[in-house]
């Protein structure tokens, strides 16, 4: 078996020991240029690259493109102090043994090829933090159109944290955030880009991703809340593969991620760049491949129902093999006619795909309204709401408390 290595630093020493060895790794190219190296490796003539100076190590960004296109990534140089480990990335001494080197490279390779880009983009494997908790990721997506998917996704973590889980939420709709707005928060600091920043410097600590989110009191309970960017151009700064390994990491130390994306899902032709261009839905199609749990939320009307429609189609077409659980919302005879609840069944049996319906979440102006006025969520607003009750039932809670349909005193004292 022959490996073929670009050597990216100090070519004339790698270079010699390689071929002065005789095994089975090959330099096809040696390079001073990070450009250069990458651009080598993008033609498809490495199974790895190895980098043989600190100084030119690319930026994660650079590093994920070539582990999805299972190109090993081989770090050959002493670790300097204030050095973080790079994950998914291979680390070795600048003394080690040329037996040693190409037996690790080949494993790299091997385990790259085998398990393919899927591999790469789940092979972030955060240690175990000793507690046995094994978290889930919760997403929540919908067409185009203010389904109330924001809403829905903020309550659902609300209510789990209530339920004694522990749970984080993160803003990542990447076109308008509006987690920060609910809560009454500050949204400058924009705490899904500081999570992206502190995973690409390499962290693997999530007490750093912690103190990036903002601790919300929520009745007695609390939860850690990532803030989205306050800007949709600043999109660029909430990275596809960073937030995902962020993620990864929060899931093995909290009961529950949960997201709020964005709809769109669509990504660019690649054009004429010398390097990989960013996608600007990247960060949508990413975690809906790694959630362990989808809600799409739907509105439940004449416009919200085709929508959601086409939205399956494209999901099905551009990421087969995911079954979001639907989530009718604003659900009211003013929109549906006499028995909404039957005629859904019934225009979702005949022209929907065949995915389950998971809930039906009664229409609730006043009460919603009140709850962005006030910055607080259901269990703070109207904790005996109809609404508040179809949204626990979603997270598998029963209530204990009887529904009403109309709204709180609170509210009416309040409108």
């Amino acid at each position: 078996m022959s490996i073929s290595v670009v050597v990216l630093g100090d070519q004339e020493k790698i270079v010699r020991q390689i071929e002065g060895y005789r095994g089975e790794l090959m330099v096809t190219r040696a390079c001073a240029d990070i450009a250069e190296a990458i651009a080598a490796c993008d033609t498809g003539m490495a199974d790895a690259l190895i980098i043989a100076d600190a100084q030119l190590v690319p930026p994660m960004e650079q590093l994920d493109a070539l582990l999805l296109q299972q190109t090993a990534v081989v770090l050959l140089f002493d670790r300097p102090e204030n050095w973080q480990p790079l994950p998914d990335v291979l680390h070795l001494p600048a003394a080690s043994a040329m037996a040693e080197l190409e037996g690790r490279i080949r494993t790299a390779v091997q385990s790259l090829t085998h398990a393919g880009a899927d591999a790469a983009l789940g092979g972030f494997e955060p240690e175990d933090d000793g507690n046995g908790r094994s978290g889930r990721i919760v997403s929540f997506w919908s067409a185009p159109g203010s389904p109330g998917r924001s809403t829905v996704a903020l309550n659902y973590a609300v209510e789990v944290a209530a339920a004694g889980k522990t749970v984080v939420l993160l803003d990542a709709d990447t076109y308008a955030a509006s987690i920060a707005i609910q809560f009454g928060l500050m949204d400058e600091s924009a705490s899904i880009a500081q999570l992206c920043r502190a995973i690409d410097a390499g962290t693997s600590d999530v007490a750093r991703l912690d103190a990036a989110c903002s601790l919300v009191q929520v009745g007695e309970a609390t939860m850690r809340v990532a803030t989205g960017i306050p800007r949709a151009s600043r999109w660029p700064e909430v990275r596809a593969s960073a937030l995902r390994r962020a993620a990864m990491l929060l899931k093995v130390h909290y009961d529950y991620v949960v997201l709020d994306l964005a709809p769109y899902i669509e990504l660019d032709e690649q054009l004429s760049f010398d390097t990989q261009a960013p996608q600007r839905n990247a960060v949508t199609v990413e975690m809906l491949q790694c959630s362990d749990e989808l809600f799409m939320i739907v509105r439940a009307d004449s416009l919200g129902i085709p929508r959601a429609l086409r939205a399956i189609d494209e999901l099905d077409e551009g990421l087969p093999g995911l079954k979001p659980r639907i989530v009718f919302n604003r659900v009211g005879s003013s929109s549906t006619g006499r028995n909404p609840k039957r005629r859904l069944i019934e225009a979702w049996d005949r022209f929907g795909p065949t995915h389950d319906v998971a809930g039906y979440l009664p229409e609730d102006h006043a009460v919603c309204n009140a709850s962005v006025l006030g910055g607080s969520p259901l269990l703070e607003i109207a904790p005996k709401c109809l609404l508040r009750t179809e949204i626990r039932a979603l997270a598998g809670i029963k209530s204990t408390d009887s529904a009403k349909k109309r709204n709180s005193r609170r509210i009416r004292a309040e409108a």
